[in-house]
């Protein structure tokens, strides 16, 4: 597996699989939403990054390299390709994300909803730290759960 730059071509194929996780299901971003979301993304010049296995790209993590709280960087978003969960996927887009963050800042951010407890876990085994609690910031029967990690 290789960890690459999003090109706009990957927008075609991963849009449809990320958005029938359940989590993007429940924030309503269906696949038209997410894929006009990636493209903006990438014309904004945000951090995209793909997990591609030879056979094509099966997840993403987006990010912006810095700013947040004027201290780091912050994980907009990591997800996987249905069927792909527990092939280290996630790890080695986790791990792509903070090496692009520390070549600019020691901090790196997420928010995780407070149900996607399998979430939580995932960032907690990887150095993540729970600091807050932003209450109802996207939908209104969820908060989102502040992570922090010191990067080397």
């Amino acid at each position: 597996m290789t960890i690459r730059p999003l090109v706009a071509a990957d927008v075609a194929v991963l849009a449809p699989a990320i958005a029938r996780r359940p989590l993007l299901v429940r924030y309503r971003r269906d696949a038209a939403a997410l894929a006009r979301d990636l493209g903006d993304a990438l014309a904004r010049g945000d951090g995209l990054l793909v997990a591609d296995d030879g056979a094509g790209a099966c997840g993403l993590a987006w990010f912006l390299p810095r700013g947040t709280l004027a201290l780091g960087g912050y994980l907009r978003l990591i997800a996987v390709a249905p069927g792909r969960e527990g092939a280290g996927v996630g790890a080695a887009l986790l791990t792509a994300f903070e090496r692009a963050v520390a070549a600019e800042s020691r901090h790196a951010f997420l928010l995780v909803s407070d149900f996607n407890a399998e979430a939580q876990r995932f960032y907690e085994r990887h150095g993540y730290r729970r600091v807050g609690t932003v209450p109802r910031l996207v939908l209104p029967d969820a908060d989102e759960l502040l992570y922090w990690k010191q990067l080397a």
